[in-house]
């Protein structure tokens, strides 16, 4: 086996450059916009969510509600009368197929501070820049959580120094969409898990085990798609759940055949169910030393809500709805135990992107998060996952080719044209 960095080079949208001012894009105004932060008065408001945030989580509950309504319960007379199963959009982004070109795997590791710092001179080396040339630009990155913090420690290593190519300041590093999803999904199921072992224990845990998902396959090593359909699963027995009790059906068996629902009885159970559930009201009324149990269901309503709406919004490619979601996981993240890391980078993302970098320079970062790989509308992923995808047809050519394989030959051939793949 060989152990190494792959990336890409991601050439931005030109419909989007051209719509973009050019000098908010300079290093000048990076720099500038930086300069501002040692100043930056940081308050809660700027986590918390805007009114028309609000009304639009309002919108993205009732759209879940609509959903388990329509699968489980029964449709509306009048479907375009009914309360939509989609929430409105908020910014989203052309779903024209990305430019992406391939780079040669490295063998340097960016495990350790050292190894990002030699990823670095590997990208000079392969876009054939200039030192002073690639230190001349704006450098947006993206990567997961370690490597963000690698390559922190590496520039603060090289800090302070009178030669820009060394400083790395011209760097910005922005986290991937899917790793974040993950590694919150992945916290927030194990904090309302359970206790397995407790068969008076009402974790989640109770919900999956009874359709057929034992406790140990909850969360499979490194299977994240199954994890989140796993929660997925969950949540939409817990909202079934609280539909029938609006209905008052919770013991009535499930019908074969879904009957039509008149609309205004249809928009009534979906409206009750989201104001005794799903509202601040439901959950400021509920006492967690009167009810403990109910107090719980409520919170993992509304963390689940939040998981799976970002796993929508990501593949409906709007990233004004995925930008409030991580508004409010940089708020949770600062409660849930073994975020420690995450409290600190999603926040400063969060900030960086709302607060700091000049308007049209956020744009270019926000809209470059999420790519359409076939060009088809509601076909996202985030980039960090579809290098995944091509990481995992790398394993695949080098495992069908044995272990007499050629690393020069997957270097040079296999790996820049992978997107040629059928991923």
């Amino acid at each position: 086996m060989f152990h190494g960095t792959w990336g890409y080079i991601h050439h931005p949208n030109p419909t989007l450059l051209k719509s973009l001012n050019h000098s908010q894009l300079t290093l000048q105004a990076y720099y500038n916009a930086l300069q501002k932060v040692p100043s930056m008065k940081i308050s809660l408001d700027m986590f918390l969510p805007t009114p028309e945030e609000e009304v639009h989580w309002e919108a993205v509950a009732k759209s879940q509600l609509a959903c388990v309504m329509n699968k489980y319960v029964g449709s509306a007379a009048h479907p375009t009368l009914a309360i939509p199963s989609k929430p409105p959009p908020v910014e989203e982004i052309d779903c024209s197929a990305p430019n992406i070109e391939m780079l040669k795997l490295m063998s340097a590791s960016d495990n350790l501070a050292k190894g990002a710092g030699q990823i670095i001179e590997a990208i000079l080396l392969q876009s054939g820049l200039k030192p002073k040339d690639f230190m001349a630009r704006v450098q947006i990155m993206d990567g997961d959580l370690g490597t963000c913090k690698n390559f922190n420690s590496q520039r603060a290593l090289r800090t302070p120094t009178r030669y820009p190519e060394h400083r790395l300041n011209n760097m910005c590093f922005v986290l991937g969409a899917s790793h974040t999803l993950w590694n919150m999904a992945q916290n927030m199921l194990n904090s309302h898990l359970g206790n397995p072992s407790d068969t008076h224990d009402l974790g989640v845990w109770h919900y999956l085990q009874a359709m057929g998902v034992p406790p140990d396959k909850i969360i499979p090593k490194k299977d994240f798609t199954s994890m989140i359909y796993n929660i997925k699963k969950a949540h939409e027995a817990s909202i079934l759940y609280c539909i029938r009790v609006v209905q008052k059906t919770e013991k009535a068996p499930v019908p074969d055949v879904l009957p039509t629902i008149p609309t205004e009885e249809w928009n009534r159970i979906v409206n009750k169910c989201y104001s005794q559930f799903f509202s601040p009201q439901a959950q400021r009324e509920c006492s967690k030393e009167e009810s403990p149990k109910q107090h719980a269901f409520l919170i993992r309503l509304h963390d689940f809500a939040t998981i799976v709406e970002a796993d929508r919004a990501m593949k409906s490619g709007d990233i004004g709805r995925l930008m409030s979601m991580w508004k409010v996981w940089s708020l949770m993240s600062q409660a849930l135990h073994g975020l420690v890391n995450y409290r600190t980078y999603l926040s400063r993302m969060v900030l960086q992107l709302n607060h700091v970098l000049p308007p049209d320079m956020s744009k270019l970062v926000r809209h470059n998060l999420l790519v359409s790989p076939s060009g088809r509308k509601d076909h996202f992923t985030s980039k960090d996952q579809h290098l995944e995808t091509q990481n995992f047809w790398l394993k695949v050519f080098y495992n069908c080719s044995g272990s007499g394989t050629k690393v020069a030959r997957l270097e040079e051939m296999f790996l820049l044209n992978m997107p040629l793949s059928p991923a």
